[in-house]
């Protein structure tokens, strides 16, 4: 198989694996539009009734501010009539019977024209019957939310009223009801828990990822509670940039869903145009083409190219040519060597070799392997040799068979 079949089957492999994490997911949604509803709600009866405005109380709603638009409505309602009466419930309150559960901007409107003709209309409304407070914010809230991504501090505080209302419910089946992502919803409730970084966010000083990502670090003993407000509150007053804010809490962003997967595919893909290019040129990169023909034979040491920390090696890298297994290609072989080349040097360097990865500013595995994988595979070989060296001098009882490395050269 030529090097540009094998780009090609590696970059139509990657296209497969996306194809494929797609059908997974509709097949997640077709699997949660099937599960039945966590309340009787939708299918309580419903009735239309007529009264005045003020007999209609409003509730508690998460919009704040002017509603948009509301005068337009108006002239609609004159001219065409209320399509949609406002939803309510009942209170049981004879003086003020009815409470609002959706349709604040219906009901602004509807207001502004009793008002414009100095006499109280008789208005329809959508009354569902048998609604609970709880079953009424959920609903209020889940229109709010799909209509304008609430403020995620505001979104938390109706989420806790609504489980204050029903203490059985879930965050997760509160997003569910109110069509909320539930890792949101989690968020922002843990946020409620450190007032002093929500009050920055609700105020808008302070963007509801960088307040997380301060969060993140407290729970995980990063920093301190106390170092933690700090930092954020240095963020909402600009003392200082989210880079650095990042650097201060050790944020090391998480790893998309099918990560490893991908990546392999995608290091193989470009392993694969890397060779293709080099093959292709004579401008390519020497001294990869020269270790890959001779088998890795007396290869070069750290080229220009190769991330600093580690230097040159002060020996040769060797190793014989990777045994192909039945069905594999001598590219495929190559391929894998330098794969497992890279896992060895990202596991020696977090597991053994700490000290240089310290110099090298590596905090954790993760880095390590990225590191690994970040060079050529004739790089791999040197450094993992030169590593060896060193960690062989370092031995206080190093094995015999190796003493003789230990002697210096004679002149």
């Amino acid at each position: 198989m030529s090097d540009v079949d094998s780009l090609q089957n590696s970059e139509e492999a990657v296209a497969q694996l996306r194809e494929e994490a797609a059908e997974r997911a509709r097949q997640a949604v077709a699997e949660e539009l099937r599960r039945a509803p966590l309340a009787d709600t939708a299918s309580k009866p419903r009735r239309r009734v007529t009264a005045t405005l003020d007999h209609v109380r409003t509730s508690t709603n998460m919009r704040e501010g002017p509603l948009p638009e509301v005068e337009e409505l108006a002239i609609s309602l004159i001219e065409t009539g209320l399509l949609h009466p406002p939803l309510v419930r009942a209170t049981g309150d004879e003086e003020v019977p009815y409470e609002l559960v959706a349709g604040a901007r219906r009901l602004a409107a509807m207001r502004l024209v009793d008002d414009a003709e100095g006499t109280p209309r008789e208005w329809e409304l959508d009354l569902r019957e048998g609604m609970s407070r709880r079953e009424a914010l959920t609903l209020q809230f889940a229109e709010n939310f799909h209509q304008r991504k609430p403020e995620p501090i505001m979104f938390a505080r109706a989420v806790r009223q609504i489980m204050i209302e029903d203490p059985e419910l879930t965050a997760a089946e509160v997003s569910r009801m109110t069509g909320a992502p539930a890792d949101w919803t989690r968020t922002a409730l843990k946020l409620l828990d450190l007032p002093a970084i929500a009050e920055r966010v609700e105020a808008g000083d302070l963007a509801f990822t960088a307040a997380d990502m301060v969060r993140r670090a407290i729970s995980t003993g990063r920093v301190g509670e106390a170092e933690g407000v700090e930092l954020a509150a240095k963020a909402a007053d600009g003392e200082i940039t989210t880079g650095e804010l990042r650097r201060a809490v050790g944020y090391v962003p998480p790893k998309p869903e099918n990560y490893d997967e991908l990546s392999s595919e995608l290091d193989r893909a470009r392993w694969d145009a890397r060779r293709a290019a080099e093959h292709a040129s004579r401008g390519g990169d020497a001294d990869q083409r020269d270790w890959e023909s001779r088998g890795g034979e007396d290869g070069p040491g750290f080229s220009a190219n190769a991330p600093s920390g580690l230097g040159a090696t002060d020996g040769t890298a060797g190793g014989a040519r990777p045994d192909t297994s039945a069905g594999e290609s001598a590219a495929d072989a190559e391929r894998r060597a330098a794969e497992l080349d890279a896992y060895l040097l990202g596991r020696v360097l977090n597991d053994v070799a700490t000290d240089y990865r310290e110099l090298l500013g590596i905090e954790n595995a993760e880095e390590s392997y990225q590191y690994a994988f970040a060079l050529r595979p004739y790089e791999r070989v040197a450094a993992l040799r030169m590593l060896a060296r060193k960690l062989l001098e370092a031995d206080a009882q190093p094995p015999r068979e190796l003493a003789h490395l230990l002697t210096p050269a004679a002149a």
